[in-house]
């Protein structure tokens, strides 16, 4: 049988791939080639720990999730209050269009909580965690479902 060039059984065709997968200048940036990285990645030593540690992985500290898990607490309960405000109003709307126009306004206002806490989540990734405490503070404070409160009040 007759070996071609290419072979994946020749040590040349394995340094032709990662020549492939790299550019120049990549060690001087910092880069790692996509093949070299998927190998660091995919392996594991003896005591389980990550061989690829070159891979950022994002910040985590403990009152940091302790910000994000009481706030995913206060998100549930804005988006359930906002269910209970939904079914307390209803529309005076006689044309189809306000009706529709008043049920996607319903429906924006339920989900408008669990949006706000992803956004607030994947934009505040890199950021410091009184930063993130921040825009959970001001998006409790702008979705508070009034319709459930001030008929709680009065």
């Amino acid at each position: 049988m007759k070996k071609t060039a290419g072979d994946a059984s020749e040590p040349d065709a394995l340094d032709d791939d990662a020549e492939a997968l790299s550019w120049a200048g990549d060690d001087l940036r910092g880069g790692i080639d996509p093949l070299t990285r998927n190998r660091a990645v995919d392996e594991v030593d003896a005591e389980g720990g990550d061989v690829g540690s070159d891979v950022a992985a994002a910040p985590r500290s403990i009152p940091r999730t302790a910000v994000t898990a009481l706030f995913a607490v206060l998100y549930l309960a804005v988006v359930v209050g906002w269910i209970l405000s939904v079914q307390i109003t209803v529309s005076s709307a006689t044309d189809t269009f306000s009706q529709v126009a008043w049920q996607f306004g319903e429906f924006v206002s339920i989900i408008s909580g669990a949006l706000w806490f992803l956004a607030t989540l994947t934009l505040t990734r890199e950021s410091r965690t009184a930063v993130r405490l921040g825009w959970f503070a001001l998006g409790v404070v702008v979705l508070v479902p009034w319709p459930v409160l001030l008929a709680a009040l009065g």
